[in-house]
């Protein structure tokens, strides 16, 4: 369940991409490749509570591991030039990091410069390319942090308030993730089911920041 599977590069034995000599373009094998799974291996959360005299912190963090997934929004971005990994070269053309095919049929490294870099890009993150636009979904995410204050209750004996605390907090406030693109923990709706391993121009997640008041009386 939640095999991943797609068009990706020809690789040579020892797992380098394979370049086409003639332009410097990645080329990508006759058949599919296995990509990864797209169900996590594992989750994990932690949340813990500080107290400092009337103070008191809450944080929670949250992470998964060992899945992978296929950004379209990533294909999309990089085949218009609108990534900062599709920066380099563009003055002077590039080499990609790999080997060609000599005429006697050995793996020698790859010294063409590919000169159009448009579709050498498109190589590594056209829409062909399935590998090139399948990233981890590995992160590690904080969560919710909330820091609340207790009024001592000899501040308030003159109100007749049994308690009032006061306090602020926020939700999605970091993420650490290879995901290139917003955040690797989404779900995709197709018809009447959420699929994961599909990333279909997603929307970023909302940071929120609050304030809140609790009165006892």
């Amino acid at each position: 369940m939640g095999d991943l599977y797609g068009r990706g590069y020809l690789r040579a034995p020892d797992g380098q991409i394979v370049y086409d000599p003639s332009n410097g373009f990645a080329l990508l094998a006759d058949d599919v490749v296995y990509l990864g799974n797209t169900m996590p291996k594992g989750k994990l959360g932690f949340g813990n509570d500080f107290s400092y005299r009337s103070f008191r912190l809450s944080v929670l963090f949250d992470a998964q591991w060992g899945a992978v997934a296929h950004s379209l929004m990533h294909y999309k971005l990089a085949e218009q030039g609108k990534t900062t990994n599709t920066l380099p070269g563009r003055a002077s053309g590039l080499i990609g990091n790999g080997v060609v095919i000599d005429a006697d049929g050995k793996y020698v490294k790859n010294t063409t410069v590919a000169t159009d870099v448009d579709y050498y890009y498109r190589s590594h993150w056209g829409i062909d390319n399935a590998e090139g636009n399948t990233f981890s979904t590995d992160f590690i995410k904080f969560r919710e942090a909330r820091l609340d204050y207790t009024i001592k209750p000899a501040v308030l004996k003159k109100t007749g308030l049994q308690r009032v605390t006061v306090g602020v907090y926020g939700r999605n406030l970091f993420i650490w993730s290879p995901w290139p693109m917003f955040d690797p923990e989404f779900g995709t709706i197709s018809g009447t089911d959420i699929v994961q391993g599909f990333e279909i121009a997603q929307f970023p997640s909302t940071r929120t920041f609050g304030f809140n008041v609790v009165i006892g009386l």
